[in-house]
């Protein structure tokens, strides 16, 4: 799959196109659900299924006091679309001039003369152009004036609830990992290169692998069992994410440390996959290391359990 950020390059005019635009923070079930209706349809008529996406989220420019905290970093995106059969995923660098095209000039003067679309894929709820005057029924007006397929996905449901981003964002927030893998339609994690830190876990008997997450949105903060992945081998482990209140400093940050259970590598400098499959507890301030430490034992003990290590 050809990944095309206008960052970086210009984006090339195509010759013909199935289109879809959109977010997709996530690929939840939902986009995986439209973006295999962009496949098919790209399929049938002979030519490249196109992601349309932009970056950076559009309601950071446009409401920057509401900041859009991604769930996976944009190499994630990519992945995703790549096992779906996405031909091709076009970041398009959003800007405040960007913004001010109207409706129409978003369709006619960017979307028909870049991509060239002989078909359109999008949400039931997609909207667009300034201040978001163009919606489905415009949209469905444009396409049969100018002789261009358009297919509505309607929305995903799981047990009475719509699949979408911020659903499962707040799922992610409070704790509740099954609910957020269901409407994921996979596990959720966070990765990012393994870096030196205070080197406190090895000092309490429990060293951790401390990683930097390439994305600001983090997970309801407190003790986690996980697979942490290096490379294609993956381990048993626990982590923490949180700020270490025990510890806590003017200079506190939030942290992922991971133990890898029967681990003794020097991975520092590696990129690390931290999957979350069961949440264990809230993070805690305790009035003593000793206390801390006696945590942290029954923590492993537990998650030793869970795993059936022996």
């Amino acid at each position: 799959m050809k990944w095309i950020r206008s960052q970086d390059e210009a984006i090339p005019h195509f010759k013909s196109s199935v289109l879809t635009i959109g977010s997709f923070d996530g690929v939840h079930l939902g986009h995986q659900k439209l973006l295999s209706t962009l496949v098919r349809v790209a399929k049938e008529n002979n030519t490249d299924s196109v992601a349309l996406t932009f970056r950076p989220h559009p309601r950071e420019i446009l409401r920057p006091d509401q900041p859009h905290n991604r769930m996976f970093d944009h190499k994630d995106q990519v992945e995703m679309m790549a096992q779906l059969g996405v031909s091709c995923l076009v970041e398009e660098k959003f800007s405040k001039d960007f913004s001010l095209m109207s409706a129409d000039e978003f369709l006619t003067g960017y979307v028909e003369k870049i991509f060239n679309p002989v078909h359109i894929v999008v949400g039931y709820d997609f909207s667009f152009g300034k201040s978001r005057d163009g919606n489905i029924e415009s949209l469905t007006a444009y396409c049969l004036k100018r002789g261009i397929g358009l297919t509505i996905v309607e929305a995903c449901e799981l047990g009475g609830q719509i699949v979408s981003s911020s659903q499962i964002r707040n799922f992610l927030e409070v704790g509740e990992l099954e609910k957020a893998m269901e409407f994921l339609g996979r596990p959720y994690y966070l990765r990012g290169p393994v870096r030196v830190g205070y080197k406190r876990g090895r000092v309490l008997g429990v060293p951790t692998a401390n990683i930097s997450p390439e994305i600001v949105f983090v997970p309801r903060k407190g003790v986690y069992f996980t697979w942490a992945y290096l490379g294609d081998k993956k381990f048993p482990s626990i982590t923490n994410i949180g700020y270490n209140p025990t510890f806590e400093t003017s200079d506190s940050y939030l942290k992922v440390e991971t133990h890898i259970f029967n681990f003794d590598q020097d991975i520092y400098g590696e990129h690390m996959k931290v999957e979350l499959c069961k949440f264990h507890r809230d993070e805690m301030k305790f009035n003593s290391i000793d206390a801390l430490k006696s945590q942290i034992f029954s923590d492993l003990q537990v998650a030793k359990k869970y795993f059936g290590i022996i």
